[in-house]
């Protein structure tokens, strides 16, 4: 049997000025290259706050932060509490009963 190959494709993005070329799977093209826009915004508004008094890489290590501290963030509200979860498994139960009374 054929070992079935993984199909990539070669991109670059530009991200601060810089070239970087990528090999990435062909479905995953648009997220990063809406990752590179955010990047690149991001750095752009922290030159802009910063002028001369920051380098370019001081502007990339700011971005950096605030993008992941945005990641954090999400993910935090995302998640589940305990009691929550007790609350929709409690819920699931008087459910099933319900339903197995119907039957």
């Amino acid at each position: 049997m054929a070992k079935q190959e993984k199909t990539t494709q070669k991109i670059h993005l530009r991200l601060a000025g810089k070239a970087y070329g990528l090999e990435i799977a062909p479905e995953k093209e648009e997220i990063y290259r809406m990752a590179e826009r955010e990047v690149n915004a991001s750095v752009s508004k922290w030159q802009k706050a910063f002028g001369e008094n920051f380098s370019i890489q001081d502007c990339l290590a700011i971005a950096a932060l605030q993008l992941c501290i945005n990641n954090i963030s999400i993910a935090r509200q995302s998640e589940m509490s305990d009691e929550d979860t007790q609350a929709l498994d409690a819920l699931s139960q008087r459910l099933d009963k319900h339903l197995n009374r119907l039957k």
